[in-house]
């Protein structure tokens, strides 16, 4: 732990200002729902309000069907990954930095095959590297954390298609910042979390599908080895019990939380929501640029959510920001202690916050 942020959490500061790539901060709105009294996770109150949300994240991501779970993002790409391969089965995972790693760890995990895809760090994939002879999947991150890259997903899906394999995308750092419609990109499955670009709180996981995706599922041969992640379980729960939509107790207030901050993003019009979120990942990068920063990815490819730059001594200029009070996050593999990352999540997704932070950098570095 730094020392600055053992101070922070030694109650010697406070983080006035939070830009990590997330958790966010809250908006006011969804933060007095998060301060409502605790509702059951069953009835026919809750029956309509979880049948809402579950609509309102359909069509925000031009899905067929979704689901959420509690838990993490990793655990919602633990539920894809169960329901959609079996063990022995080969899929091809991009490894794209940080978190391309770590879909490559839990693919090994469930028993698959690997086939690693690698990738020129700070670049998306190239889809000509791609090889998915004999694999049954694809694995990606829509946007991979630790570089801000942004991989060309409708590529890699008319690839995948193309071999009759299915294409699983993690975009828990995408989702609600960039353009995403599922059945036009061609996913079959897609992973996000209620935390960054969705606004939500921590702790729920969104697995979303086409109708591709649910035959893929539908096809196993045998049901997944697990009880919690079983998606069939979790179907015939919304679909035949007209009482509790869900076979385990669900975190209310985080699910009326979420509810809340994406019927926010259809207010302003799903279009309009994410050019707003691209003109300020701009901004951010055009001033960092005016201040000296290398910013990694191309302008092409980057990321809305976050943007990450280059510095000799980046833990040290995090330390000096959040001293002041103001949080980003440090650099990941493949550029641990020599990037920083910001978020543009929740709160923090607004012009004023940018040129705080921009003038906060320059008298830090």
């Amino acid at each position: 732990m730094s020392n600055a942020l053992a101070a922070v959490e030694g109650g010697q500061g406070e983080i006035r200002h939070l830009m990590i790539p997330g958790p966010c901060r809250l908006h006011p709105r969804e933060l007095a729902v998060l301060g409502r009294q605790i509702q059951p996770h069953y009835g026919p109150g809750w029956m309509a309000d979880f049948r809402a949300v579950r609509e309102d994240l359909t069509l925000l991501l031009g899905a067929d069907r979704t689901y959420l779970l509690p838990g993490s993002g990793s655990a919602g790409l633990d539920a894809a990954l169960f329901n959609l391969f079996e063990p022995g089965q080969r899929v091809a995972v991009v490894d794209s930095g940080y978190f391309g790693s770590r879909l490559v760890a839990m693919a090994r995990a469930h028993g698959l095959e690997v086939r690693v895809v690698p990738c020129e760090p700070g670049r998306p994939v190239d889809p000509a590297r791609v090889d998915l002879g004999g694999c049954e999947g694809l694995l990606v991150t829509h946007v991979e954390t630790a570089t801000a890259v942004r991989h060309p997903i409708e590529r890699l899906a008319r690839l995948t298609h193309e071999s009759g394999a299915v294409l699983l995308v993690d975009a828990i750092a995408a989702a609600g910042g960039e353009h995403i419609d599922m059945r036009a990109m061609g996913v079959d499955a897609l992973v996000s979390a209620s935390q960054k670009g969705l606004g939500g709180a921590p702790g729920l996981a969104v697995v979303a599908l086409t109708e591709s995706g649910r035959q893929r599922i539908d096809a196993r041969s045998v049901r997944p080895p697990t009880w919690y992640f079983d998606l069939a379980r979790w179907e015939r729960a919304l679909t035949e019990d007209d009482w509790e939509p869900t076979p385990v107790t669900m975190p209310t207030s985080l699910v009326q939380v979420l509810a809340s901050s994406v019927r926010r993003i259809h207010l302003a019009g799903r279009e309009n929501w994410v050019g707003e979120r691209a003109a300020l990942r701009a901004e951010c990068r055009d001033g960092l640029r005016r201040l000296g920063f290398d910013v990694v990815a191309e302008d092409e490819h980057a990321a809305n959510l976050v943007v990450v730059a280059r510095h000799p001594r980046a833990n040290e200029l995090c330390d000096r920001l959040l001293a002041a009070g103001l949080m980003i996050a440090a650099g990941l593999e493949p550029f641990a202690d020599v990037t920083f990352r910001i978020g543009l999540v929740g709160t923090a997704a607004n012009r004023q916050m940018v040129e705080l932070l921009l003038d906060e950098i320059e008298r830090a570095r």
